[in-house]
């Protein structure tokens, strides 16, 4: 049985939410998973078994939920039981920002207890999503219930942000800055300040990402056996620049993204592959 799955949203929340995820299956304690940064947020519900960050020791524990801030950098999970369980909705760029009036930026790079963020998510719902039998049931909760707050706390993300995001996006990260503070009229002060506040990103670190997350792609797919060529079609400046970006972001060469990853050193992305 694969350990990770992913889920599509319904077709109302699928301008907030990417994917629900499901992280579930026996491991060898001690395991080290490789997460990587993909642009989005999450939120993570514990359903049993425990994980330790690498970085920063940070416990997270069984029947808790955690909000996952945006990532600029790869992180470093430690399996601390022989098993996992893990249900998570990972938010879409921007897509959180209708669900937390905290400015993103001020959540880069962390993992909190939703008992510290003031936030729609509590440690109740985990103990909901434990008494669900499929996956399918515990989707439907959730979906019902960020459906609801939606309609009682609409909050719109400025409509000039969520454009930039996705011509960054449709770009794979090489549209000049300056093309797109040329095409929304705002000035680039302006633009980058409130970028970062519902992204938690400088349209720089985004497009990075975005950059990334393509090459990974690249380097996945079979037709792609050269890092020249996954270099040149993902916009690097040659091999040493792809290695540099992509041993930054994920803490891997880029050789490893073309083999499957051994068992002792599992690699876990959010990217699609």
């Amino acid at each position: 049985m694969d350990l990770y799955r992913e889920y599509s949203p319904c077709s109302q929340l699928s301008s907030y939410i990417d994917k629900y995820w499901v992280f579930k299956g026996n491991v060898t304690k001690g395991t080290r998973f490789n997460i990587l940064p993909d642009g989005c947020t999450d939120f993570v519900f514990t359903l049993g078994g425990s994980l330790n960050t690498v970085e920063n020791p940070f416990y997270i524990r069984p029947y808790r939920s955690y909000f996952v801030g945006n990532m600029t950098k790869f992180s470093t999970l430690v399996a601390e039981t022989d098993c996992v369980h893990q249900f998570a909705i990972r938010f879409l760029p921007c897509g959180v920002a209708s669900f937390i009036r905290q400015p993103l930026y001020e959540l880069s790079n962390t993992r909190i207890h939703t008992a510290d963020l003031q936030t729609i998510f509590t440690d109740t719902l985990t103990d909901i999503l434990c008494e669900k039998e499929t996956v399918e049931e515990q989707i439907a909760f959730i979906e019902r219930f960020l459906q609801n707050y939606l309609y009682r706390n609409y909050y719109e993300v400025d409509k000039n942000i969520r454009y930039a995001v996705r011509q960054i996006d449709l770009s794979y990260g090489v549209l000049p800055i300056q093309n797109l503070v040329d095409k929304i009229c705002l000035c680039q002060r302006h633009f980058e300040r409130k970028f970062k506040q519902f992204t938690g990103f400088t349209p720089k670190e985004y497009s990075r990402i975005a950059q990334f997350k393509n090459a990974i792609n690249l380097l996945r797919k079979p037709t792609f056996d050269s890092l020249l060529s996954v270099a040149i079609y993902s916009g690097y400046y040659d091999v040493p620049h792809l290695s540099r970006e992509v041993k930054r972001l994920s803490g891997c060469t880029p050789n490893s993204f073309l083999v499957v990853p051994q068992d002792e050193d599992v690699t876990l992305t959010y990217v699609s592959p």
